[in-house]
């Protein structure tokens, strides 16, 4: 998960240089360089680096993922994770892999419900369990979702684009039966069969993922 940096304080800028303190500096005023212009600037180089660190979107995932239809292992998912998303996989546990991310990727822990894997426009693509034995579900851009009214209790079908939030195709009638138990679900599903082929494979057909084919 991504983690601040607390805001450094004199007390740490003193422990980064002892011999500051021991030079019985004027903090008051400037005082003389006891490094010289080199060591200075080989400091702020590190404390540049360790900034970029700390920006880094270091984000853990659940060992295990879903595999989505095609894939046929989890290094395979990952491989092409780390192709079309950017992502840097760090370090392993029993349970967990801890991975750097792109800028304005992050992992949100709502109150209840899954954890929600967001990408920089906070688009949900991906979700997982708390337990140690939790999934990773990579989530598709075009999919079949359900519409309830609330009035009367009946429901529709929609075909949804998940990155522009555009409704593509509606069932042509409300029913009781929700899911893919709903009248409509087969003309809908052949729909999207029929129109984004590739549409169950969730790292396809978004525009970052046909952006870094390789």
């Amino acid at each position: 998960m991504k983690t601040g940096k607390p805001k450094r304080t004199r007390r740490d800028a003193d422990d980064l240089f002892p011999d500051l303190q021991q030079s019985g500096v004027n903090r008051a005023s400037r005082p003389d360089n006891p490094f010289g212009t080199e060591t200075l600037q080989r400091a702020a180089r590190t404390d540049r680096d360790e900034a970029s660190l700390w920006k880094d979107n270091l984000i853990t995932l659940p060992m295990a993922i879903e595999l989505p239809p095609g894939y046929k292992s989890v290094s395979h998912v990952r491989d092409v994770m780390a192709r079309v998303w950017r992502v840097k996989w760090l370090r392993e546990t029993s349970n967990e892999v801890v991975a750097d991310f792109p800028e304005g990727w992050s992992a949100v822990r709502p109150k209840s419900g899954p954890v929600e894997l967001r990408d920089p426009a906070g688009i949900v693509r991906g979700v997982h369990g708390w337990a140690e034995d939790a999934e990773l579900r990579i989530l598709p851009r075009y999919r079949v979702e359900s519409q309830e009214n609330s009035s009367s209790g009946l429901g529709s079908l929609l075909v949804r684009d998940r990155e522009t939030g555009q409704i593509l195709e509606r069932s042509s009638q409300w029913s009781a039966q929700t899911g893919t138990h709903h009248p409509d679900w087969a003309r809908l599903s052949a729909w999207l069969d029929s129109h984004y082929p590739l549409h169950r494979d969730p790292l396809r057909l978004w525009t970052d993922c046909e952006s870094n084919p390789g």
